[in-house]
């Protein structure tokens, strides 16, 4: 089997598409090792350096994970559902185990281990965040920090920030876990989350996102920008959550009615 030399994609991503095909058709299942280097330059009759190429490719989609000293294998789980329609929810949350968090319940479901490593520090709000908080740019916030894991994998970066009048002293200023929840300690605050705006973007990682999820080179990541409302309009929480694209599926539901 050789590529395409009329073909005007470079060779490495006419290699690609074809093991792509290949992984999607079910051909190479998951968990099943991948050719090496020198047995796919042999049979699609090329050099290493495009193989090694359409590897990548490959790779920074997610549909393959090397190990060292063992090569290449076809990805066995699925990407991680991050239920964005219902982090938010009031009903689910006040449905749920009220002693394990929104994401640790979500992350157990689908039959991972949830950890989550939090810190908290008081800053001057940038012009964006200040922007949708309704406060003045270098106004003082709380911003409460999260690096979550699945399985001892980083998976996603959450980054919350709250006006300091209303969140002062309260238990969203420790970071230990907060089991309720932080939309359950503003509620009792008297600030009930009632809407939320949603902007979500792509973009690449920078350095400090890309080294604390653990990413491989030129591999995408989803920010959502979630800001809440209280029963009287007010912004009370802006939640930038760093989802890298290889590891999510983002799922919203949309009521008909």
């Amino acid at each position: 089997m050789t590529l395409n030399p009329a073909d005007p994609r470079p060779l490495y991503q006419q290699l690609a598409s074809m093991l792509r095909g290949q992984i999607q058709s079910g051909e190479l299942a998951p968990g099943d090792r991948f050719p090496t280097e020198g047995e796919l330059s042999d049979r699609y009759d090329t050099s290493r350096n495009t193989v090694r190429l359409a590897l990548d490719v490959l790779r920074n989609e997610g549909l393959i994970v090397s190990q060292r000293g063992r090569g290449s294998f076809v990805r066995t789980e699925p990407p991680l559902r991050y239920y964005a329609s219902l982090t938010g929810s009031r009903t689910k949350r006040m449905e749920a185990d009220r002693r394990r968090d929104t994401f640790s319940q979500q992350i157990e479901a689908q039959g991972k281990k949830a950890r989550q490593v939090s810190t908290v520090e008081t800053i001057p709000a940038n012009a964006e965040i200040a922007a949708h908080l309704h406060l003045s740019t270098d106004e003082p916030v709380a911003v409460r920090r999260r690096v979550m894991y699945a399985d001892d994998q980083p998976l996603q970066l959450g980054d919350s920030y709250y006006p300091l009048s209303i969140v002062q002293s309260s238990k969203i200023m420790d970071p230990a876990d907060i089991i309720e929840g932080t939309d359950q300690v503003l509620e009792d605050l008297g600030h009930t989350p009632t809407r939320y705006e949603d902007e979500i973007t792509w973009r690449m990682p920078s350095a400090e996102e890309a080294t604390k999820l653990h990413l491989g080179p030129a591999t995408p990541v989803g920010r959502l920008l979630r800001t809440s409302f209280d029963q009287n309009d007010q912004p009370i929480e802006v939640y930038q959550v760093i989802l890298p694209g290889d590891r999510h599926v983002l799922l919203y539901e949309v009521d008909a009615e």
